[in-house]
């Protein structure tokens, strides 16, 4: 399932233009692994939770992979090769740590829009791998490896009105030792899909959010009656984001890839993306332009 393409389509409400949602992307979790930082990973679970208080219904989730690390894709090559009982009892064991992960997740359980498969997870003798486990669980679609994500917004207390924003979800490559590597990898999507509101990878557990702009065709309705509307070429702001990871490195007395290889430690935490719009009234005019905030 490494290489699955997803497209997905959800419909949101908002109040109005003044209203926004807040969106956490979190991955590279390694949940059972002796480098998983478990308390910074229960303390992004508390901080989610009191999101979740505080606004049930404008509060979601997106995973970016990873959340175990049951095997990589070079070593579940050579785990089919091993015996059908060998293999039954590898599946019970990811059962039990996918029930785990579920309960520690339980608030996400209706307000996740999706899981992204990443590169370490158990792919079961019935073919459903760690991550479809983990979504039949928080009721919430199965990404693929790389998905094409739209979500329009209704705003109930305005008149037609009416947003959309595109995101571009991957589990992503590595990026490399410097900072730009690490961003190089996610703006080269942007190739393939050149018009997204928000392009996030994760795999090389580095965390952040940057900003940059294209100039896109715009339709801009006239809010005076009579008036057509027409055409015009806008900036549009666009963010390419690493979702960051819960794997510590550089311990005393510890290895790990990140030694081997003299990378550079990572940030570690999740990304929470506060997304909104502005509406533009000025001068004849009458547009909606997205209003993104990322805190990291």
């Amino acid at each position: 399932m490494i290489n699955t393409y997803k497209t997905i389509f959800k419909r949101l409400n908002l109040t109005d233009y003044d209203d926004y949602i807040d969106l956490w992307f979190f991955g590279d979790i390694h949940r059972f692994t002796k480098s998983c930082d478990v308390d910074r990973w229960r303390y992004f679970l508390k901080r989610a939770e009191a999101d979740v208080i505080e606004r049930p219904e404008r509060t979601f989730f997106i995973g970016m992979g990873d959340y175990d690390d049951f095997a990589s894709t070079r070593e579940k090559r050579e785990l089919v090769k091993m015996h059908e009982t060998t293999i039954e009892g590898f599946d019970e064991i990811d059962e039990k740590r996918c029930r785990t992960l579920a309960m520690e997740m339980k608030m996400m359980r209706g307000r996740c829009l999706g899981l992204i498969e990443g590169n370490h997870h158990w792919v079961r003798a019935n073919g459903v791998t760690s991550t479809m486990d983990l979504c039949s669980r928080l009721e919430a679609p199965y990404l693929g490896w790389l998905c094409h994500y739209t979500l329009t917004f209704d705003f109930y207390g305005q008149t037609n009105g009416r947003a959309t924003i595109h995101m571009v979800l991957c589990h992503g490559k590595a990026g490399g030792k410097r900072a730009g590597a690490t961003i190089n990898q996610v703006e080269d999507i942007k190739a393939i899909f050149p018009v997204g509101d928000i392009y996030i990878f994760g795999h090389d557990h580095q965390r952040g959010a940057w900003p940059v702009s294209v100039l896109v065709p715009s339709f801009s309705r006239g809010n005076q009656s009579g008036d057509p509307g027409e055409w015009k070429i806008r900036q549009k702001r666009q963010f390419l984001c690493r979702s960051g990871s819960f794997k510590k490195a550089y311990e005393d007395n510890t290895a790990g890839y990140e030694i081997s290889r003299l990378l550079k430690p990572s940030d570690l935490g999740a990304l929470k993306l506060k997304i909104g719009f502005h509406r533009n009234r000025k001068n004849g005019e009458d547009y909606l332009s997205t209003d993104i905030e990322a805190i990291i």
